[in-house]
Order: C-alpha cells, then sequence, then structure tokens
C-alpha cells in the first residue's frame, strides 16, 4: 500500500455529515518516487475528522486518477505525523488541537519535560505538573489532545481490522468516539441497532473476534431480537408468537455442529429482554418494542385526526364549476372520492389501475383550491408517495412538486427527521399517494408530523401486496371501519383497452382460463419449461433491445424468489454476463459482489448521508480502477468503495416486493412451480400492473394458475385491534399521544 507524509495546505471541501474530506497537501515523503519527483502536492481524499491546517499527517491508501479533477490519493488510514524534533514538537503542542497553548507554553513544556514529554504526559497526566505556570484548565487540555488524537487514530486502525470501510468506521467513532473501543468489546451487538448500516452478521463477526463464545448470553439475546427483526421485516408481521421465536432462536444456534444451545438459556435471555423493555408480550405475542408502539400511536393519532371535522361543506358546488369549466366527466365514484376528502379531515381512496385516482387528486386539489378562492402555496399543499418513482410520477401525472414521505419529513444525512409532533408541517392539505406501500414505522412518522386540522388524503390500490417493511397499515385501516373510504371501481374506457389491465382485474376475479396464452400486441405468454425459461428470456430481452427498449431504463424482470437456477440472483448473474459482459474488464469486485461498468443496480439499505434509500436503482457510471466506483440514482451521484459493495444488487432482475411503487414500459414475469411457495394472487396482480406497454409471461401456464387461486397469507398484525381498543378506551384510562411518539 502506498503512503504519503505531508502537511495539510488547505482543505477543499469538507463534510459535516459524514466526514468525508478532500485536502491538498504538501509532500513531505512517500514510497513512490516517482510522486515526490513530478507532483509536489497533491489532493487526498478520505473519511477522518476535520485536521489540523499546517499539520504533518501520515496518509495510507493508493494513487488514483479522476477524469475530471486528476491525480489524487485515496486514503483509507491516517494518523497524525509528529516531527520528532524540537521546532515539529512545539509546532504540534501549539496547534488547533490544543486552543490555549502557545509557542512559548510549548516551549516551556519541552524545555521541562524533554524531547519525549508528549509519551510521558501520555502515560502520567501529573508530569504536567512540573511545568512552571501551567493551570489545570490547560493541563486538561494538552492531555485530552495528546490521548484523543491516539485512541481516535488507534480505534479507527481497530475498526478497519473487521473489514469495515473508512465511512463506516468514521460513522462508528461519531456515534461512540473514546468510548467505540469499550463499548464495542462490551457488546458489539449493540452496532446493529444504534448504528445504520451494521447488521448482525457484521456485529456477529465482530463479536466472535473480540472473544465471545458461540453460546454467550449476549449472544443469545442478540440472535433472537436479530430473528425477531428479520422474520417481521421477511414476512411483515407485527409480532411473533412466544413459541415460534423460541424454536427459531434454538434452530439458528442450534446450526451448528459443534454446539447445542439449551432452550432454558434461551427462554431466560428472551424474559431478559421482555424485562428490559427491549421487547414487549402480551399474552403469547412477542413484540419489538418500536413496532408494538408504531401500532399503538397509529391508532391513536388516526382516531385524533378523524374527529370534529369542520371542513368547508360547499364542496359540491365547486367541483360542479370546476366541472362545467374544465369539461370533466367523473364518474359517481370519483365525484364521491372528491367530496369524501374534501368534508373529512381523514379519508381514503382505493382503486385498481385505469379506475382514476390520478384524475381524483387533481380534481380535488383544484376544488380545494376554488373553496379557499386561492392559490395554494408550496407549504399549504404537500403531495407524497413512499419511492422516489412513485413521487416522480405523482409530479408529473399533476404538475406540480411531489417528494418521497423521507424528504417530505426532511430526512438528513444523520437518519433524522426534521419534522415531528414538536416541530410540524405546516400544511393544509397532505395527500399521500400508494398509501398500500407504507409500512406502521413510516406511518407513524408520517402523523406525527401532521397538525389537527390538516385534511390528509391516503391514495392507494388495497389489492396490491403491502408494504415491504412491517405492518398491514392500508388494509386495516379500512378494515376497521372506522374511517371515510371511497372505491373506485369503473375502469375508464382507455385504460379498458389494455389487455394488462384487463387480466389484473381477472387475476383479482380468478377468471383465468387458456385464453391467457392468446398473445396479444402488449400481453405475450411464451411456454417453457424450468430449465429453458433462463435461455427464452435471454432471447426475448435481445429482442426488445433490438427494438430499441433499454435494459437499464425500459425492461424488468419481476421475480418473486432469490435463489433456484430461476431466482433472482442467478437470473441477474446471466443477464449481466450476457449483455453487459464487454465490460467486465472495468469492474469492482468484493466478497461475492462483482459490479460491471454500466450495469444496473439497487440500493439494498437507508443511507441518508449519501441520501440514497433502500430500494433506488441506478447505474454504474464509473469505476476507479478497481477500488471505487459510482452510481448514478436519477442524477445523484453516489461513490462506493469496495468494502461498500454489499448495500448494491443487481438490479436486471428484482423481487415483486420491491418494485411496488414503480413502473415500466416492459415487465417480463418468469413462471414456474418452483415459486409455488410464493405464488400468490396479490404478487401476481402487483407484478402485472408494473406493466405500461407490454406485458411478457415466461413459462408454465399452471404455475400461473396456482397462483392466481392461491390464498394470500394475512399479515400478524395489531392496528386493527389497537384502534378499536383506543375507541373503547375512556379518556380517564388514556395514554398521552407523546408516550408513544417519544419510543
Amino acid at each position: 500500500m502506498t503512503y504519503v507524509e505531508g502537511t495539510i495546505k488547505r482543505y477543499l471541501f469538507y463534510s459535516e455529515e459524514n466526514s468525508y474530506s478532500v485536502i491538498k497537501v504538501e509532500i513531505q515523503d512517500t514510497n513512490n518516487p516517482e510522486l515526490i519527483r513530478y507532483e509536489p502536492t497533491i489532493v487526498v481524499c478520505g473519511f477522518f475528522p476535520k485536521l489540523d491546517l499546517h499539520a504533518s499527517y501520515k496518509f495510507m491508501g493508493e494513487i488514483a486518477y479522476h477524469k475530471t479533477y486528476g491525480l489524487q490519493f485515496n486514503a483509507k488510514t491516517f494518523e497524525r505525523y509528529i516531527d520528532e524534533t524540537y521546532d515539529g514538537i512545539i509546532d504540534y503542542l501549539s496547534s488547533d488541537i490544543f486552543p490555549g497553548v502557545g509557542v512559548k507554553t510549548a516551549e516551556r513544556i519541552v524545555d521541562t519535560l524533554g524531547m519525549n514529554c508528549l509519551d510521558l504526559i501520555a502515560e502520567d497526566k501529573d508530569q504536567l505538573k512540573k511545568v512552571d505556570k501551567l493551570n489545570k484548565k490547560l493541563h486538561k487540555i494538552i492531555f485530552d489532545g495528546i490521548v484523543g488524537h491516539r485512541e481516535m487514530e488507534n480505534t479507527l486502525v481497530w475498526l478497519y481490522g473487521f473489514s469495515i470501510s473508512p465511512n463506516m468506521a468514521m460513522k462508528i467513532y461519531n456515534k461512540y468516539g473514546l468510548e467505540t473501543k469499550q463499548i464495542i468489546k462490551e457488546n458489539p451487538y449493540v452496532l446493529m441497532e444504534e448504528v445504520e448500516g451494521i447488521g448482525f452478521k457484521r456485529a456477529d463477526e465482530i463479536g466472535l473476534k473480540v472473544g465471545f463464545a458461540y453460546d454467550s448470553d449476549v449472544r443469545i439475546s442478540a440472535v433472537i431480537y436479530y430473528l425477531l427483526n428479520e422474520y417481521m421485516n421477511k414476512f411483515g408481521d407485527t409480532y411473533l408468537l412466544e413459541e415460534e421465536l423460541i424454536k427459531y432462536t434454538l434452530q439458528f444456534l442450534n446450526n451448528h455442529e459443534d454446539f447445542e444451545v439449551d432452550e432454558q438459556k434461551v427462554i431466560k435471555q428472551l424474559f431478559l429482554l421482555i424485562e428490559s423493555h427491549k421487547l414487549i408480550k402480551e399474552e403469547d405475542r412477542i413484540f419489538l418494542r418500536y413496532l408494538y408502539y408504531a401500532e399503538k400511536s397509529i391508532a391513536k393519532m388516526m382516531l385524533k385526526f378523524n374527529i370534529n371535522s369542520d371542513v368547508n361543506l360547499s364542496v359540491d358546488d365547486h367541483l360542479q364549476a370546476f366541472k362545467s369549466i374544465n369539461h370533466i366527466n367523473y364518474t359517481q365514484a370519483q365525484r364521491k372520492a372528491i367530496h369524501l376528502a374534501l368534508t373529512n379531515h381523514v379519508s381514503i381512496i382505493t382503486g385498481g389501475p385505469g379506475t382514476g385516482k390520478t384524475t381524483v387528486i387533481k380534481g380535488l386539489i383544484h376544488v380545494y383550491r376554488m373553496m379557499r378562492n386561492q392559490a395554494l402555496d408550496d407549504e399549504d399543499l404537500k403531495l407524497a408517495a413512499p419511492t422516489g418513482k412513485a413521487a416522480k410520477r405523482l409530479s408529473e401525472s399533476t404538475d406540480l412538486p411531489a417528494s418521497t414521505i423521507h424528504k417530505l419529513l426532511g430526512y438528513d444525512f444523520n437518519g433524522e427527521f426534521k419534522y415531528d409532533e414538536f416541530s410540524p408541517l405546516e400544511a393544509k392539505l397532505v395527500i399521500i399517494d400508494e398509501a398500500s406501500m407504507i409500512d406502521c414505522i413510516l406511518m407513524k412518522k408520517l402523523l406525527s408530523a401532521i397538525k389537527v386540522g390538516t385534511i390528509l388524503v391516503f391514495v392507494g390500490d388495497a389489492n396490491q401486496l403491502p408494504s415491504v417493511g412491517p405492518g398491514d397499515v392500508l388494509n386495516d385501516l379500512i378494515k376497521s371501519d372506522l374511517f371515510p373510504v371511497q372505491e373506485l371501481n369503473i375502469i375508464h374506457r382507455q385504460a379498458n383497452d389494455s389487455n394488462i389491465i384487463s387480466l389484473a382485474y381477472d387475476v383479482l376475479e380468478k377468471q383465468i382460463d387458456e385464453s391467457i396464452r392468446d398473445n396479444k400486441d402488449d400481453r405475450l405468454f411464451f411456454n417453457a419449461k424450468d430449465e429453458y425459461i433462463s435461455s427464452t428470456l435471454l432471447k426475448l430481452i435481445d429482442r426488445l433491445i433490438q427494438k430499441n427498449y433499454s435494459l437499464l431504463e425500459d425492461i424488468q424482470v419481476l421475480v418473486p424468489m432469490y435463489k433456484g437456477i430461476n431466482g433472482i440472483d442467478r437470473l441477474n448473474d446471466l443477464i449481466q454476463e450476457t449483455f453487459n459482459g464487454d465490460n467486465k474488464n472495468l469492474s469492482l469486485s468484493f466478497g461475492d459482489k462483482k459490479f460491471y461498468f454500466q450495469d444496473k443496480v439497487m440500493q439494498l439499505v437507508n443511507q441518508p448521508d449519501k441520501n440514497v434509500m433502500n430500494g433506488d436503482q441506478g447505474f454504474v457510471v464509473a469505476i476507479d480502477d478497481e477500488r471505487e466506483m459510482v452510481v448514478d440514482f436519477s442524477g445523484q451521484l453516489v461513490k462506493y468503495n469496495r468494502k461498500e459493495l454489499d448495500q448494491l444488487t443487481l438490479a436486471y432482475v428484482t423481487s415483486i416486493h420491491k418494485s411496488q411503487g414503480s413502473e415500466y414500459k416492459v415487465v417480463i414475469m418468469p413462471l414456474t412451480l418452483s415459486y409455488s411457495i410464493m405464488l400468490r394472487k396479490k404478487l401476481l396482480y402487483t407484478a402485472i400492473t408494473r406493466a405500461k406497454e407490454i406485458l411478457i409471461m415466461v413459462g408454465n401456464f399452471e404455475a400461473f394458475k396456482r397462483g392466481v387461486l392461491g390464498k394470500d397469507r394475512k399479515r400478524r398484525t395489531m392496528l386493527k385491534n389497537f384502534l378499536t381498543d383506543e375507541l373503547n378506551q375512556s379518556p380517564s384510562n388514556q395514554v398521552k399521544i407523546e408516550d408513544f411518539l417519544n419510543e
């Protein structure tokens, strides 16, 4: 590895959010002789705290050549480089690290304690008592500065030893500071709860390396919490039965030939988690604390918003005027939807494709403006959706600004929300599209930022898959029968001409027969045995590309499972090699992850510091000499080094769940009985309705038929129960809303 020692001349860039630094360094020494011969200075990039101008540092990393910025040095580690001469130590002690210490004071310290003064002070703070005219305040400043910088450097190097990226190491250090090592050695599993981007597997690797036994109490506790969290995120439930959680934990722990954990040890740790309130137990149900209080909060806030409606009731007159001016013919259901939305503080509008949900949204906005007799400013009206693509579609269809719910709530680089119950949105009308995608955590965050009295309208398709995250919020609200709901059920003429949309409704009605194999202009079916699905798929993609459809932007393959010969993982690899294999020499890999230049990729975890969220799709637009790459997420350029590649996956093929909120010109849907455990009506319906122009099905008709007839798994949630409990609870027994919002 190359090193560069030098003095910092100036800062070109520094991010307060994630400590990413770009600095100009005057080279004093390097193990690359050619570099120092031709380059007296170099730009150094990396993740480290604000360093001192004119101080000397040693950076370890690699030389890189940036197409725009030229030669630069990507630093992986750094350390303060102290010139161990008299003048060098004086310069160090009188630097910005030690406020209040000037040159004269620094000279007295060195003259009194000698050239090894820094080691002496680090080992014994009282050595400073030997120095004349040095008060206790300066004693602390000098000692903390020396020890603090040494510990920081040692801590970062220690973290790098666990294959943690510099960005993540800095994030951990910013969280725990000088206590980082101690905290991690005591319980590395706190990382998975407190540091976004660190999951159980990484925390467990660290835990086992620092000496935790496979069956230690701390690890068993972490496994229980991890498995419960994994189950919630995999199946979308908000609780798990106690006996199931114990069984899953034992299966996980005992999946190792050298260990067998006793059931009583698991029961004991589960009891302690409940006793410490990290988990909540009601009857035989076990909840993650944050999910329990999320559903509780939603119930309380929704009922609070749903009372004492004082909205202007002159909607019908204004709607009639709007229709006459704009020559619009609304169906009865659409008129009811607009009336419902504008005469209630909370309402729900549902409908499938082609039923005119967008027309209703545009109509209720214009009617609301007429009712107010003035234009709405940006703060009065807010349009949002759960994903960036859904928000973009909403904006394009209404000609009004729309954002993701996270952006609406001011989600920042630190993972914090600007708007909440203490600092609510000023909006008078809030419309949320694709509401079926909202999980209970995001719904809690949204509702906590809405003022009582705001008109809140949820628009969605109740027949789609529920949210990727835990909960079944939209369906639970509808089934509670406590809120105004209007269903749009008439398919408009233009949509009625679509064979894609007609198939979607046939699926809902379970009206499927052999005619599905009759190819139409916008809907095709290709029979293929399981072993030939992948080759047929590749031929179809090639034909579509020849017809000028873009593999990166227009074509999306949707599959319900990751493993198997027709799973997401294998099909992604095949498509990558077949259609982007020419770029394999320009690639970046780490572990089992490998990406080529111009690959289509998807983000797997929220990274607010990079302004990219779970589910965002992008394209690899640059790879820098096999050390880092740049992904373009709809104009947002994000850098990844090798150790951060686990945040990404190929996205030529995605899960149907991950496709929610998006539309594609062409959707290709493989069908095989090997998917049978995942074949369900809502799954097929959601996949079909992602296609805008062409839907192509490849595989087995029996698999499609089984999916249509398959019974959708009902999520186990408690929101509906909590709504009933809250409604029946007397005011004197009600818990304050703040008790839940602060959880």
